[in-house]
């Protein structure tokens, strides 16, 4: 397998429209990356020009030490998996399979063995004589993962392959994907906007916005310390929470949340870089699995107790969403609680907000502070 690396790529389109913007990235041998972020981010344009299907309108890529900007699709020795598949109709599973090896004029004894032993760890024996017509989504998403398996190239490159499937055979697939990367130890880079994907999946995530890199980190990194606003909101399902506010000091650091004078209290183990912000407004996040049902006085002394009004209830099996306002704010909010909580909607409530687990964020910048 093979190391990816790129230097200041930017991709620039007919009238000036800039896609991707001076992108730094480097894949290491045998890692799993995954782009993710909104539509129109830039991350299907970066990796169609890994493969060499984009032109590249500066800097430099890298595959395995070797600059390939000018180096055909062909000659780069990567394989890619499409969303919509991009299987010949009118060949069968075998010859889907086979046909980039025959292009390549492999013996067909070793043709064979590859076909056959991919369609085994695929588990797709049994369809080798059947046409894409025939196949469900799932068994055509193997099919065209099998297709690159055959190749044995450097780098996988797979471009939003599971959206085109239904919920359930998403999960099943993510896994099988996550285990064939291990059982090939496959240098993988791997395109979704789905952010649970990104989460499940990947040795390390390119969150892109604007055709721009937010953050590169692991999953946990990325979830725990945000650099942004943007990466805050995006990363976890649901949404992290986002509430505009002002330091005031008066004993103590508190952030009084804009609209309603509710008071949050500021940790200890935050004030002292929060000090410099008393007076200045900031933005507040806060997940929903960190907030709480309250149940008699408040825990601790970053456990703040606040009276909320309930919207909805999505009941989820093991776990009830609840959306919420606040006094004198229409904003709606979102909480994660246990289902003997049983809130009831137009209701008021007491929730507890975990302010040792808060992020905050500049309101100019929406940088991390």
């Amino acid at each position: 397998m093979a190391s990816v690396r790129l230097e200041n790529i930017k991709k620039v389109f007919e009238g000036g429209v800039v896609a991707v913007h001076e992108m730094n990235l480097e894949v290491k041998d045998k890692e799993f990356v995954v782009l993710v972020g909104p539509s129109g981010c830039g991350k299907s344009t970066t990796l169609r020009m890994i493969a060499g299907l984009e032109e590249i309108s500066s800097g430099d890529l890298y595959i395995d030490s070797q600059l390939v900007n000018d180096v055909q699709p062909k000659d780069r020795d990567i394989a890619m998996v499409f969303q919509n598949y991009a299987l010949y109709p009118h060949m069968t599973v075998y010859e889907n399979m086979a046909f980039g090896l025959q292009l390549r004029k492999f013996p067909k004894s070793e043709i064979e063995q590859r076909v056959k032993e991919a369609a085994t760890i695929l588990d797709i024996e049994l369809l080798l004589d059947r046409k894409p017509k025939a196949l469900s989504g799932g068994q055509r998403q193997r099919v065209a993962v099998g297709r690159a398996i055959v190749r044995k190239p450097k780098v996988f490159l797979f471009d939003e392959p599971l959206s085109n499937l239904d919920a359930k055979l998403r999960v099943q697939m993510r896994t099988e994907i996550s285990k064939l990367h291990q059982r090939l130890e496959a240098t993988m880079i791997y395109v979704t906007h789905d952010q649970t994907e990104a989460m499940t999946m990947g040795d390390k995530i390119v969150l892109m916005k604007d055709g721009h890199v937010q953050q590169i980190d692991s999953p946990l990194k990325i979830y725990n310390h945000p650099n942004n606003k943007f990466v805050a909101g995006f990363i976890g399902s649901p949404a992290m929470n986002l509430m505009s506010g002002t330091i005031v000091k008066t004993k103590s650091l508190q952030f009084v949340v804009h609209g309603t004078g509710e008071k949050l209290p500021i940790p200890k183990k935050d004030a002292a870089r929060l000090k410099s912000r008393a007076g200045k407004e900031v933005i507040l996040g806060l997940r929903p699995e960190h907030i709480s049902l309250a149940v008699g006085k408040q825990s601790s002394n970053t456990m703040t107790k606040m009276e909320v009004n309930v919207e909805v209830v999505e009941p989820m099996g093991n776990e009830v969403y609840v959306y919420f306002s606040m006094k004198k704010k229409s904003d709606q909010f979102i909480a994660r609680l246990s289902t003997e909580s049983e809130p009831k909607v137009g209701k008021s409530i007491d929730l507890n907000f975990d302010m040792s687990r808060a992020h905050f964020f500049d309101a100019a910048t929406e940088r991390a502070i």
